[in-house]
């Protein structure tokens, strides 16, 4: 693939790994346990962006667990062996994680059907998920789906994904995300392999043959001023602060959660 000479290139993946990776690697197994309790039937999986587990992902997470959606919290890391712009280029290995998760899902589902799962991700590590729900059995469906900056191409259907989310499916945008999921997705490709302004920077669009009902499943949270006092900046990794995932996120996630259990949601924080 062809893309542009010398000190650019070297400029580009730079920002990419500062912006998009949001910290180094992590070593440990694919599949880690942040915290688990034994009582709670609520689950959260995470997906990492392309920089592979991070600090910023465990800052998102605990932030959920401590906002009070759920006491078994997951990441797995879909990215390894590769990472960065060799992961975001890899489509067959991310196939093939997909496949992995959605087998781990489906798995939790089986032992439990009682079970609320909530399935989180991050830039690349959306489209990941996107794949799992589409791999999903007929009857299994998790509660609800969270997407931050999502590399994806906007007009990609999401139709077989959207019917395995029983409540809502929460996608975050900024227009400052513009360096990442609007150059760098113009250079290298989103998720999916276009080269176009990604999902994350203006929103996702109905293809015509996608189903309206199961878009009606979609909230855009869209960037909000008021953010900046949960550090959220709007750039790549600004809403992935624990503060953020705890006071903005987590009451999402809990009324939806408490909706299904057939509770009273509590009210949401102004």
């Amino acid at each position: 693939m062809r893309l542009v000479a010398g000190s650019s290139v070297a400029v580009v993946l730079m920002g990419a790994a500062i912006f998009c990776c949001g910290g180094c690697q992590l070593s440990g197994p694919s599949i880690a346990t942040i915290h688990s309790k034994a009582s709670s039937q609520t689950y959260i999986v995470h997906l990492p962006g392309i920089a592979g587990e991070t600090q910023f992902d465990h800052m998102w997470v605990t932030g959920l667990g401590s906002g009070g959606v759920a006491d078994h919290l997951e990441i797995y890391d879909w990215t390894k062996p590769n990472i960065w712009i060799p992961a975001l280029l890899a489509y067959a290995h991310n196939r093939s994680e997909s496949r992995v998760i959605a087998a781990h899902i489906a798995a939790k589902l089986k032992a439990d059907p009682n079970a609320h799962i909530i399935l989180t991700a991050w830039s690349g590590g959306c489209q990941v998920a996107i794949w799992a729900l589409e791999d999903l059995p007929a009857e299994a469906k998790i509660e609800s789906l969270l997407l931050d900056a999502p590399s994806i191409t906007p007009t990609y259907d999401l139709t077989r994904a959207l019917s395995h989310v029983h409540n809502k499916m929460y996608v975050l945008t900024s227009p400052g995300d513009w360096f990442v999921l609007g150059l760098g997705t113009s250079l290298f490709g989103t998720s999916d392999g276009t080269r176009t302004l990604a999902a994350g920077l203006v929103g996702f669009t109905r293809p015509t043959s996608a189903s309206v009902e199961q878009y009606r499943k979609i909230r855009e949270l869209r960037y909000d001023g008021k953010w900046l006092r949960y550090g959220d900046l709007g750039g790549h990794s600004g809403a992935m602060g624990k503060d953020f995932a705890e006071f903005v996120l987590a009451p999402l996630l809990r009324a939806d959660r408490d909706k299904a259990s057939r509770t009273i949601s509590p009210a949401l924080p102004h």
